[in-house]
């Protein structure tokens, strides 16, 4: 299928636009990896756009708007997988998507940008480190993708993830690709203690552990005090 068939791919496997291709061979699914954290940002682009947007007449709904449309554009997979859990998955569900509503909330227009940006695509490149060197627990899974990445898709998906989140967030960013990496590991760690390996709840949970993680630790990193004094971001 070459470089289109992988792209389309992995729009198919993050967003609402399209679908995974169940037809479409493991080795195109694995390659479109590598893109992952692209397709996490072009939804960051869009939901920081209407961000913006609404910024201009209702600055208090603002971030709120962002998360809604990151949510909208993703059909919210995540969160519908990990709420298929039962209720501990509802109730986690509803937990993070809860604090990314209030971690944006009272975001300067700077920062706020910067964790619409970066949070969606540290959520898929996520995924990528998951499937990177590990076993699913059940090779009948999608989650079966685990141990298919090469360094290729793993490289590629770490270069875009970390380029785009140290140029946007600077020192900042940093101190976030940290906390998203700990969030990864700890689930992996779970996962092979809990399950023998990933589950695909787990890659949903892990795509939407770690995008709150990141918008969590955007607003933590915020100065109460002096707005987006503490990140060092570009102007807007």
């Amino acid at each position: 299928m070459g470089l289109a068939g992988e792209i389309r791919a992995a729009v198919g496997s993050l967003t609402a636009f399209g679908r995974s291709d169940g037809r479409a061979r493991p080795q195109t699914l694995a390659a479109a990896l590598a893109f992952y954290p692209a397709v996490g940002l072009l939804l960051g682009l869009v939901a920081s756009a209407v961000a913006e947007a609404v910024d201009q007449g209702y600055p208090a709904f603002a971030g709120a708007a962002g998360v809604f449309v990151l949510a909208a554009l993703s059909g919210a997979r995540a969160s519908r997988a990990l709420a298929a859990g039962g209720a501990l998955g509802v109730s986690t569900a509803g937990f993070a998507f809860a604090a990314r509503l209030w971690s944006v909330t009272g975001l300067p227009a700077p920062a706020r940008t910067a964790a619409l940006l970066v949070a969606p695509m540290l959520g898929r490149w996520a995924i990528v480190v998951q499937c990177y060197g590990g076993v699913p627990a059940a090779p009948s899974e999608p989650a079966a993708l685990a141990g298919r990445a090469r360094f290729r898709e793993f490289g590629w998906a770490s270069v875009t993830a970390f380029g785009v989140t140290l140029a946007v967030a600077d020192a900042a960013g940093l101190v976030v690709l940290v906390a998203a990496a700990l969030t990864t590991v700890a689930l992996r760690v779970y996962g092979y203690r809990r399950a023998g390996g990933m589950t695909e709840r787990l890659l949903a949970a892990t795509a939407e552990l770690v995008e709150t993680v990141v918008m969590v630790a955007f607003a933590l990193l915020a100065s109460p005090h002096e707005p987006g004094a503490a990140l060092a971001l570009p102007p807007s």
